[in-house]
């Protein structure tokens, strides 16, 4: 008796093996389509190169503004990296190209002085690669006519050039640059035009100034107040006392100390006597560290003719010289007491004694002889050649009135009027007034 699960198990069998037949069938049909329908192969087809070995693109698919805003944020040494790169970006500029523009814009590469003589390409075009906060473009120059020989110059000069820097890029080194610069950042900028127009200007002064002088008021301004002042120098050459005056109140008028310095030390009467109380005071406020010139100013400053805000500031000053408080309220006259020797203020001129004829003492002189003589004499003579206990001398100054006299010896302007008998309220410069103490 047959065993029914055999002949299912067999059943099953010829039927997997039909259905597998019928799967080979099925893609062996479908293996000669595809292939049927597929172009020959070749004998023998190479493999794609990988990106690495391809060649370069010929062009960036960047804009130059947009190549430029990126060199922007660029360091000088990634830049001068930058000069080796040929690879062309748009209307014919390549990478070098845009780096040396940046370099020239952002870093005040000296682009004049690395080519060595070599005439520089009169091609200079402008590329806007955005706009400034005032609303003009931002730009650089680039120079589409330099070659591969002022490339190389300019390579050699990055290479031997400590300094490869524009008077300007050297003045905002110092300037900007943190601790003490090295020597020869010092010595690069000593030998600029700028500094050498300067320099002349300062050597026809009879008080020698040295190039730390020189260098520390220039620390103290802008670049546009050194260039301006070296076109004026280029167009007139003047070297006078007077456009060193100038140069000097250039500079106070920014907040410099060494300038203020400066004019004390090569021109002191002009700072004390002949600038007007504006740029006086200006001195004064810088001069916060003392010093013997800085003192002697204050102290010619409060004993002359100027106004109370100059005198106030300058006793001010010469409290903080000597250590002590300002008083709160002003006094002249305190201020005086305590800074200036009473026998400095006032100035004594020659006593004149008036010197009578010679009189032979053997013989009286007539009474009529003497009573002449009496009478060719001026007026009140000796009454006014002779100083009487009570009283001081007062040399009038330039600028000096009867209100200032009084307001500074505490004298009423009437009283000085009737003790000098003065019929008007005009002082001649070099008069003697008499003053009651």
């Amino acid at each position: 008796m047959q065993n029914p699960h055999l002949d299912q198990v067999k059943r099953l069998s010829r039927a997997l093996i039909v259905s597998g037949a019928f799967n080979i069938v099925l893609i062996c049909f479908f293996f000669y389509w595809i292939v049927s329908e597929r172009p020959p192969t070749p004998y023998f087809e190479s493999k794609p190169a990988e990106k690495r070995e391809q060649q370069v693109p010929l062009a960036i698919d960047r804009t130059n503004s947009e190549i430029i805003i990126s060199f922007k944020a660029l360091s000088k040494e990634q830049l001068l990296a930058k000069l080796a790169h040929t690879q062309l970006v748009e209307n014919g500029y390549t990478q070098r190209d845009l780096a040396l523009g940046c370099l020239v814009a952002f870093h005040h590469f000296d682009l004049s002085r690395a080519l060595q003589g070599l005439p520089l390409s009169e091609q200079q075009r402008p590329i806007a690669f955005g706009v400034m906060q005032d609303g003009k473009p931002a730009e650089i120059i680039v120079y589409p006519g330099l070659s591969d020989q002022h490339y190389q110059l300019v390579m050699q000069f990055v290479d031997t050039e400590r300094w490869p820097l524009t008077s300007k890029g050297l003045f905002l080194t110092l300037k900007h640059h943190q601790g003490e610069p090295e020597t020869s950042l010092y010595d690069a900028f000593f030998l600029t035009p700028e500094f050498l127009a300067v320099e002349t200007l300062f050597n026809r002064s009879e008080i020698s100034v040295d190039k730390q002088q020189l260098l520390n008021v220039l620390k103290d301004g802008e670049w546009h107040t050194l260039s301006a002042f070296v076109e004026q120098q280029r167009i007139s050459n003047d070297l006078s006392s007077a456009r060193r005056q100038r140069f000097l109140l250039d500079y106070i008028q920014t907040g410099s100390k060494a300038a203020a310095s400066l004019l004390l030390k090569i021109d002191p009467e002009f700072a004390a006597k002949k600038i007007d109380d504006e740029h006086v005071l200006m001195i004064l406020k810088v001069l916060s560290e003392k010093s013997p010139e800085a003192q002697k100013f204050a102290t010619e400053l409060l004993t002359s003719p100027r106004s109370d805000a100059v005198w106030k500031m300058a006793s001010n000053r010469l409290y903080e010289y000597a250590g002590e408080p300002s008083p709160e309220k002003f006094q002249h006259h305190a201020a005086l007491k305590r800074f200036v020797p009473q026998n400095t203020l006032i100035k004594q001129p020659p006593v004149n004694v008036f010197k009578a004829a010679p009189v032979n003492i053997t013989k009286p002189a007539p009474q009529a002889l003497v009573k002449q003589s009496l009478n060719q004499r001026p007026p009140n003579k000796i009454a006014q050649n002779m100083p009487r206990k009570k009283e001081r001398l007062y040399v009038v100054q330039e600028g000096d009135s009867l209100w200032k006299i009084s307001r500074r010896f505490n004298i009423d302007v009437e009283i000085v009027k009737k003790y000098n008998q003065l019929n008007s309220d005009f002082l001649k410069p070099g008069t003697t007034l008499k003053l009651p103490l």
